[in-house]
């Protein structure tokens, strides 16, 4: 794979709207074209070579990777609408990296800031420490956020991750994040989303789900009375056929949301299996 390698000079003191970091931008140009791409600093258009070294070339967008160094919690939107290749960030990031990207893989080997991954599309984001709030989640006025693609996140999530996901086993869309801990809300609206938390999950999650799995193995600090528990189960079969073992607790529901009001029988309370929205918690 060619790289193109990116060491910021400075860390920047105003927000830098850096969306013209992909591989679809830097393909088939020189080191000197690509220094002279323009971003906005505050309402400023600059260069990209005002605030970083550059050196390498790019051929073949599936064949680029773009290599980035520096403290770029200040620099926002690498990686937006991205369609293919490879992002790596050594360092921490700022808000929306690989927001609403269609193909190829970011890796940030620190933390990212808020709408990391925000309303996914499709390939692969990894977060190899924390992530802030609003993860793979619609931004505001959307409907729908997340709708394939996978994001791991090897610590926490903040609140309302993957709000408006969207899912569609007919359509073999099945969008998923892995994570170490949650805040809460988590998967709130969710419309087939698979959501798994190695850990911890704070209050609320599933709240106003209609399809998909969320699975907890650790506790979550409150659930949401809407929910209704169905009992033990050894076994977790997710909406895109892959399979967890191990001892959960099983609930149904968001069952406050109107679609979900026929899957139980109001003379016998019993729950129908075919309501699709699930939380499974450890035992």
């Amino acid at each position: 794979m060619v790289e193109i390698k990116l060491k910021l000079k400075k860390k920047p003191e105003l927000p830098l709207e850096a969306d013209i970091i992909t591989p679809d931008n830097f393909v088939g140009k020189s080191v000197a074209d690509i220094k002279k791409l323009e971003l906005y600093y505050g309402k400023e258009v600059v260069k990209l070579g005002d605030f970083f070294d550059i050196s390498g070339k790019s051929t073949d967008i599936n064949d680029t990777k773009i290599i980035i160094d520096g403290d770029l919690s200040n620099v926002k939107r690498i990686g937006e609408n991205m369609s293919g290749g490879e992002i790596t960030i050594n360092g921490n990031v700022g808000m929306h990296v690989g927001s609403q990207m269609k193909g190829g893989k970011v890796t940030v080997n620190g933390n990212a800031d808020d709408w990391a991954g925000a309303m996914l599309q499709g390939g692969e984001l990894e977060i190899n420490g924390d992530a802030g709030h609003y993860v793979g989640a619609a931004y505001r006025g959307f409907w729908q956020g997340m709708k394939n693609g996978t994001i791991k996140v090897k610590g926490k999530v903040g609140n309302e991750t993957l709000a408006w996901v969207n899912g569609s086993k007919p359509g073999k869309r099945f969008p998923k994040l892995i994570c170490g801990s949650a805040g809460a809300f988590l998967g709130i609206h969710s419309h087939g989303g698979i959501i798994i938390v190695e850990g911890d999950c704070d209050r609320c999650a599933g709240a106003d789900q209609i399809r998909g799995a969320i699975v907890v193995k650790g506790k979550v600090t409150k659930i949401l009375p809407s929910y209704k528990k169905i009992g033990e189960v050894g076994e977790i079969e997710l909406p895109n056929g892959e399979k967890l073992t191990g001892k959960f607790i099983e609930y149904s529901g968001d069952h406050s949301v109107d679609k979900n009001h026929s899957k139980i029988d109001k003379k016998t309370g019993e729950i129908s299996k075919s309501s699709n929205g699930r939380l499974y918690i450890a035992a």
